[in-house]
């Protein structure tokens, strides 16, 4: 039986619980970054594990069953990795199977969308005092590139988008223009481009409302054309090599479009999958990669991470649910959803935004969101329908 909802004045204790479970979650992946080592990680470890605990006392937006078969398939198909090519632990596998159920929770009714935009503001604050007190070119993670400054702002926001549309809510800019500014300034190119997808996204979505003023239409026409003529210049300046000393347009000019050597990387990755089955089936052996091994191990790459930690069968799943979740949005007409899928897989075709890693839980939420989508255009109809009868 659903719980009753328990208000003290304007605190929801009920909504309370769960939602700060969510916040949890992502503050501790900024605190990883921010501060690497085994403290912070614990603090990780007890995010996803107090998720998913969480969970199991929240009313089931995702079928549990469903849910069941995607975490045991990846839990069964890590440890297989594990054991016959070495890319994945014990540890990474379990924190993998317990993303989905926390996965689970940031979908439940009893989270509030706001919860994803307080891990915005707050990852956008650490990225804008740290810019401010050392500037745009100083590290704002310890160890990691200033790319993953549009990772960690986009992983809550295109879960607190792509529900609010999902749920039939109204779709807020402020947001979308912040995080679109901040990857703008921290100089990573995807990052620049992914923030350019979203809140492109969003600005259509209101210019197209029929609620709009023809002013308003106007105003948003002119947002629309600042943020797309600076992301543009960007990329002829890239082109052209032309000089220029903003760091963000000196990052693409320094870097190019070549993607720092990620073809040539993603290259060597699909030779070696396509010269062994056991590669094939299972997943490349990261260690025999020698452009990986130039940058950690890191393939740069989120789809290919998929299929080196899970093999082809991973693999293909997580494209079907790409595809089953696209659909279902243009479907349902959710169009802002849609421009959330997009934008995050877009940022993860060129960083290890999702598969095997802390983020897996968004993309794994992101894709499920198809399951509480509202005011299906079908059923819709056919209700107001009835009450015309009604009446």
């Amino acid at each position: 039986m659903e719980a009753t909802s328990k208000t003290t004045g304007y605190l929801d204790l009920y909504r309370l619980g769960p939602s700060s479970a969510v916040v949890f979650y992502f503050l501790t992946i900024l605190l990883t970054a921010l501060y690497p080592g085994s403290a912070t990680s614990m603090l990780y470890y007890l995010a996803i594990a107090y998720g998913a605990v969480v969970y199991f006392f929240m009313k089931r937006s995702v079928g549990m069953h469903f849910l069941l078969i995607l975490a045991f398939g990846a839990g069964v198909l890590s440890t297989l990795n594990t054991v016959l090519i070495g890319n994945q632990t014990v540890v990474r596998t379990m924190i993998l199977v317990l993303s989905f159920f926390v996965a689970a929770l940031m979908l439940d009714e009893h989270v509030d969308e706001r919860a994803y935009l307080v891990a915005v503001y707050v990852e956008g604050a650490v990225v804008l005092l740290k810019t401010v007190l050392h500037g745009s070119s100083a590290a704002i993670y310890e160890g990691i590139s200033n790319n993953y400054v549009s990772v960690h702002l986009l992983a809550p926001a295109v879960l607190y988008y792509g529900l609010l549309d999902a749920r039939g809510k109204k779709i807020p800019l402020i947001p979308a223009v912040v995080i679109w500014m901040l990857c703008f300034l921290s100089g990573g190119r995807g990052g620049l481009l992914s923030g350019t997808i979203l809140l492109g996204g969003v600005i259509l979505r209101l210019y197209l409302g029929d609620e709009r003023t023809r002013r308003e239409r106007v105003q948003l026409g002119i947002l629309l054309a600042a943020v797309l003529i600076p992301a543009l210049f960007v990329l002829v300046q890239a082109v052209l090599n032309s000089g220029w000393s903003f760091y963000v347009v000196q990052r693409f000019l320094d870097k190019g479009m070549d993607g720092g050597g990620r073809i040539g990387g993603w290259i060597e990755y699909i030779e070696s999958l396509m010269g062994s089955l056991k590669f094939f089936l299972l997943g490349v052996d990261l260690d025999t990669q020698v452009w990986i091994q130039k940058y950690s191990g890191n393939l740069h790459n989120s789809f290919l991470f998929v299929h080196a930690y899970l093999g082809i069968i991973g693999f293909a799943v997580l494209i079907a649910l790409i595809i089953r979740a696209t659909v279902r949005a243009v479907q349902y007409k959710k169009g802002i959803y849609l421009c959330c899928i997009i934008t995050f897989c877009f940022r993860g075709m060129t960083d290890h935004v999702f598969g095997g890693n802390r983020f897996s839980a968004v993309m794994i939420a992101l894709l499920l969101i198809t399951e509480v989508i509202r005011e299906r255009p079908k059923e819709k109809q056919f209700y107001m329908m009835l009450r015309g009868v009604r009446k």
